[in-house]
């Protein structure tokens, strides 16, 4: 976390910390092994949570040595793991599920060797390399919580979110016992002791308190970490609400509207009673049929009678939070945001309009596209980009970016990706995979490697499904290349078409109701429920991420009432699968995640 002083040194420590935040760490080092944490981070932009190790004799006794969990408020299927030696080897990771919405194991096995990082006890990701060589310094095993000022990094603060916090149910530790062991990888680590904080154990941890760093807008008070019910609670609040205590309403932070729906966004989780119950919203002119609060516990989808109207703004009361006794808003108006779907677009990632491309800007509910994360590079027009009579666009760089979005029609779509490494000059200077709509679709995408550097490469994914209207697209680095802010994934232009449009009805059918298949992921047996008002003519098939039949599960007349189908995918690959409901000729879509 601390490589931000260094990186920005422009940042005056000495700036004011305006909030309070949260940190404990163990009193003693250590020098490899096994470490895992059991949280659940909060939801909110501008904000992390955090298990990491760190050498706290960095940096005039010994160099910097750091190993990174950090879960950013922002995302919610990304993990970002890092290693910090003499620079940081970042890895934005994708994540299947959404990480505030309950608790998770998260650890990694540090060794002479290697790092490798797991989730929920299998290894997801592994470092190996030079670097490792320089972790050799004993590191203290610590957690987190705070509000780094940087946007790019982790959104947009917005102090309403307050209070956060962050729930750990346990931490342990195993010594590196290579050959001796008892766990981890190739049984190399002995369990050495698992805390389970059901109460401050004093001979074990140290508290921050009035510790903070350039950077980082928050204070580590101790008052700020809070055993209760065993767990160990690190708080992030204002100065004067310190400690494990909400006083703060919430707030609704925007409403979008799609077809005869509006989503609303809570600053904060809020109840199911009072989120459900559709006298809280008020439209000119509308009625609302449903409210339905969404698995993030801040978002409420409205359906109503009409998709069109004409207000821009709309009225809240009566919102609950989830604390005891709950802040209930009495009264908001919010403003309704309605952008347009797409078919196709050209834009210039990281640079202005330019010809038929549209300029690049930051991912919001108001947008049709943008970015989330990331850093802008622009080479001078001198330079000319080998391979393409576009220099302009691939002149133009996002550095370190974690995803792209983009607002579209359903259906399928053929993406085009541009890039040029304008910064890096040798194959293995930096390599990344592709994740699109929760599939990896290219891994370990090498650029100089491919056509070498300041040089056009285009990658073309034909046929991409598009089903929910959002298109995801993210990057996850294999190798980081050196430094921060203009390492990691990049992106230079983005081209997308229509191949076919979907029929998808978002509007629910008067005949029939639509619950999400379940368990979401899955392993081998899926649920999928059909609930009919009248009797139906119903198909149900199983697509890959291409749009590729993979099984029909039903295919006939069907009763009304609640009917539950079975997937038996014990003979298919993990991965993601579209689940397709044809009732009365109305098709649905809905994204389901196999793992095994």
């Amino acid at each position: 976390m601390r490589f931000i002083i260094f990186l920005f040194v422009l940042v005056s420590i000495c700036k004011s910390q305006n909030y309070r935040g949260a940190e404990l760490r163990t009193l003693e080092p250590v020098l490899y092994g096994k470490f895992e944490a059991r949280y659940k981070p909060p939801q909110g932009d501008g904000i992390l949570a955090s298990f990491f190790t760190y050498n706290t004799n960095c940096c005039q006794e010994s160099p910097w040595n750091e190993i990174d969990i950090e879960i950013l408020g922002r995302y919610d299927q990304v993990i970002d793991f890092n290693i910090i030696t003499q620079s940081s080897h970042i890895r934005q990771h994708h994540i299947s599920f959404n990480p505030h919405l309950d608790f998770h194991r998260y650890g990694f096995e540090w060794t002479p060797d290697y790092v490798a990082w797991f989730i929920d006890g299998q290894e997801v990701y592994r470092q190996t390399g030079i670097h490792i060589d320089a972790l050799q310094h004993p590191s203290k095993i610590m957690m987190n919580i705070w509000n780094p000022e940087y946007d790019d990094w982790v959104g947009v603060w917005d102090e309403s979110v307050l209070p956060r916090f962050a729930f750990y149910d346990y931490v342990s530790y195993a010594s590196y016992t290579p050959g001796e062991g008892n766990i981890g990888t190739d049984s190399n680590f002995t369990l050495m002791w698992q805390d389970e904080f059901d109460f401050f154990d004093s001979t074990r941890w140290e508290k921050s308190h009035n510790h903070t760093w350039g950077g980082n807008q928050a204070l580590f008070i101790e008052e700020n970490i809070v055993f209760q019910d065993g767990h160990m609670i690190l708080c992030l609040t204002n100065p004067n609400d310190i400690g494990f205590i909400d006083n703060t309403i919430p707030s609704a932070l925007w409403a979008l509207h799609k077809g005869n729906n509006l989503d609303i966004r809570f600053s904060e989780e809020i109840t199911i009673l009072s989120a459900e119950e559709i006298n809280n919203y008020s439209l000119p002119n509308v009625i609302f049929t449903d409210a339905e609060l969404m698995e993030d516990q801040r978002t409420v989808k409205l359906t109503m009678n009409t998709d069109q109207f004409d207000a821009t703004t709309m009225g809240v009361f009566n919102i609950e939070d989830d604390s005891s006794p709950p802040n209930t808003i009495d009264w908001q108006v919010v403003w309704i945001e309605s952008p347009e779907p797409m078919t196709s677009a050209l834009i210039n990632i990281a640079g202005d309009s330019i010809g038929n491309y549209l300029g690049d800007q930051v991912w919001g509910p108001s947008k049709q596209y943008g970015h989330e994360g990331g850093n802008y590079e622009i080479i001078d027009e001198s330079f000319d980009i080998d391979g393409t009579t576009n220099d302009t666009v691939y002149r133009t760089s996002l550095n370190r970016v974690a995803s792209y979005k983009l607002r579209l029609v359903p259906g399928y779509y053929n993406l085009s990706l541009m890039f040029s490494d304008n910064h890096y000059n040798s194959p293995g200077d930096r390599v990344f995979d592709i994740i699109i709509e929760d599939s990896l679709w290219l891994d370990n995408l090498d650029v100089i490697e491919e056509v070498g550097s300041m040089a056009a490469h285009e990658v073309l994914f034909e046929r991409v499904l598009v089903s929910d209207g959002i298109l995801d697209i993210y990057f996850s680095a294999e190798i980081y290349g050196f430094g921060y802010v203009y390492a990691g994934p990049f992106l230079n232009g983005l081209e997308i078409e229509l191949n076919e449009a979907l029929s998808i009805n978002y509007n629910t059918p008067d005949n029939y109701g639509l619950n999400s298949p379940y368990p979401n992921p899955f392993n081998n047996n899926l649920k999928i429920p059909v609930n009919l008002i009248n009797d139906s003519q119903v198909k149900v098939d199983i697509l890959d991420i291409t749009g590729r039949l993979v099984d029909t599960i039903f295919d006939g007349g069907m009763r009304s009432g609640e009917n539950i189908l079975e997937w038996n995918s014990r003979t298919h690959a993990s991965g993601m699968y579209i689940v397709r409901k044809i009732i009365d000729n109305k098709h649905n879509y809905e994204k389901t995640i196999l793992l095994k």
